[in-house]
């Protein structure tokens, strides 16, 4: 069920923001503020998203507060989806991270230790901190406790779903790497 829950918030948030590039920046726009996302969908939408909104200094990423994009609500939204899709495959409490990192062993410990250290240096962000900090609140004190495992979690998943597993807690973890580690992108 984690698994299709991935895959599902992964492949619906890449459907809206290819749909959200594709209809652009009309009438209906608004600022996207580029400094608040995670390094990896900074580093991707940049050279997608053109020239940034009107600002008084020369060059607008020596001030990164000033730094926005016309946006399409649509587009957005993906940005939306994928980011809250992304902070949910964190291996922390009771989230589907956390259920997939169970079955990856001794390298689900290591996900969950990188988890926590993007929560707490994205708390600590100016820019970002209420979204970082108001996750890792809900991650850590309301999903703590003991989880009963399912009822099929008895057998081992095969070698597919291991992998699978595996590459969404990484795409997890990439994609919610704060931006503001790198201030210049």
């Amino acid at each position: 069920m984690s698994l299709a829950a991935g895959l599902a918030g992964y492949a619906a948030s890449a459907l809206l923001m290819l749909i959200g590039l594709l209809i652009g920046s009309q009438e209906n726009q608004i600022s996207l503020n580029y400094q608040i996302l995670p390094l990896a969908l900074k580093l991707v939408l940049r050279p997608l998203l053109g020239e940034p909104s009107a600002t008084e200094q020369l060059d607008p990423f020596s001030d990164p507060v000033s730094v926005a994009f016309p946006a399409s609500p649509v587009l957005i939204g993906g940005i939306v989806g994928l980011v809250i899709t992304s902070l949910n495959l964190l291996s922390l409490g009771r989230l589907d991270g956390k259920v997939l990192a169970r079955s990856l062993g001794k390298a689900g410990n290591v996900a969950g230790f990188l988890s926590l250290a993007i929560l707490v240096s994205g708390s600590l962000d100016n820019a970002s901190n209420l979204l970082y900090a108001t996750f890792a609140f809900y991650a850590i004190i309301l999903q703590g406790g003991y989880n009963c495992p399912a009822r099929d979690s008895v057998t081992e998943p095969d070698v597919g779903l291991r992998s699978l597993s595996l590459a969404l807690v990484v795409a997890g973890i990439v994609l919610s790497i704060p931006g503001s580690l790198i201030p210049q992108i």
